[in-house]
């Protein structure tokens, strides 16, 4: 699908206020939609809205906090691809092109791909995806969707070029033990050559964090890793307390990782 997104002078949609809260006042008729916790494959529109719901401010949070660590500034004026891995509604790239906005930072964003096996999920996040690029970018972006699990894709599945800056979004997935690292490493190997930025956010867990150690160490094999970042540091932020039905100061534990290739 290729959008082909106005500048307007008034900016319409942000993430928080328009895709976040508007889920909110939806939780009085979702009380016995079940998500485990946010950790199942999404697959009706109520589980969608639920998850974004009790779960969207944790996002939206730990990627404000993380993206400054990355210089967004470099990429004024240049041609992006964004790959959003696991992206479940998109919310990681829609929290980036949020903070883009925030920070008046225009790159030409040249494609999004959209990974995730919730066809359902996967078609909300195009939508708010699309929402998100007409408030705010003048350039045609394509986005592909793929309609898959991480551990099933193949070089097919990606177009992208040399010249682009790449921005690869891990939110909420390196942790997930359902694929293989070694297997996602040597795809992005194979596929995105030029100059790429992997930015890894994840929930604190002593029994999971690992696998985002790991993913990073295997490409610190390669001969070109350079600004690499990490923090596990909590953060204090405010999101909606379902229990208690407001808002309120909550610390958010994070476990991040940061570092740029050029393959």
């Amino acid at each position: 699908m290729i959008i082909s997104s106005p500048q307007e002078a008034q900016i319409q949609v942000r993430f928080f206020e328009d895709i976040y809260k508007s889920k909110i006042e939806k939780l009085p008729f979702l009380r016995d939609v079940d998500i485990d916790h946010g950790r199942k494959v999404l697959n009706t529109e109520a589980e969608c809205d639920k998850y974004i719901a009790l779960y969207g401010g944790h996002h939206f949070h730990k990627l404000y906090a993380a993206f400054p660590s990355t210089n967004f500034l470099y990429t004024e004026g240049k041609s992006i691809e964004i790959i959003d891995w696991g992206c479940g509604q998109a919310l990681a790239t829609c929290v980036l092109i949020d903070y883009l906005i925030e920070k008046c930072i225009s790159p030409k964003i040249q494609s999004i791909t959209l990974i995730e096996p919730s066809s359902i999920a996967l078609e909300r996040g195009d939508s708010f995806v699309c929402q998100m690029l007409q408030s705010a970018f003048s350039n045609n972006s394509l986005i592909k969707r793929v309609n898959k699990c991480i551990d099933n894709l193949n070089s097919s599945d990606f177009v992208s070029s040399p010249s682009n800056i790449k921005i690869h979004l891990f939110s909420n997935i390196l942790d997930v033990e359902a694929f293989d690292l070694n297997k996602l490493y040597q795809l992005i190997i194979n596929c995105f050559e030029g100059f790429n930025r992997i930015i890894c956010t994840s929930p604190y867990s002593n029994t999971k964090n690992y696998r985002i150690d790991t993913f990073y160490n295997l490409f610190n094999e390669y001969p070109i890793v350079k600004r690499s970042f990490y923090s596990g540091e909590a953060i204090y932020k405010e999101v909606f307390y379902n229990k208690t039905r407001r808002f309120e100061i909550s610390k958010i534990q994070r476990y991040e990782r940061q570092f740029t290739i050029k393959i």
